[in-house]
């Protein structure tokens, strides 16, 4: 049975990993992504994940897309101050 799982941060490096083995167990894989492009296959959702409006938002676009809410969510977005 296919789980939905989100990955935050998931459009590059660790991130994009996580979500390919996920896709790779055959669950349906979301990625949050904010300054690097989405990755191609996988539903990638724009998300600053500083801001809890755009959580809420990305949480509802998965549902609505997958039809099932968020089942798995693996934190690994990087948060970084600018100077």
């Amino acid at each position: 049975m296919s789980r939905v799982v989100l990955v935050t941060g998931g459009s590059r490096g660790i991130g994009l990993a996580i979500a390919h083995r996920f896709a790779e167990l055959g669950d349906h894989v979301a990625v949050t992504y904010n300054s690097s492009p989405p990755p191609e296959g996988l539903f990638g959702v724009k998300c600053d994940v500083t801001s809890t409006e755009e959580i809420d938002e990305a949480f509802a676009a998965i549902e609505e897309h997958f039809g099932s809410p968020v089942e798995i969510l693996v934190s690994n977005a990087g948060i970084t101050r600018d100077t």
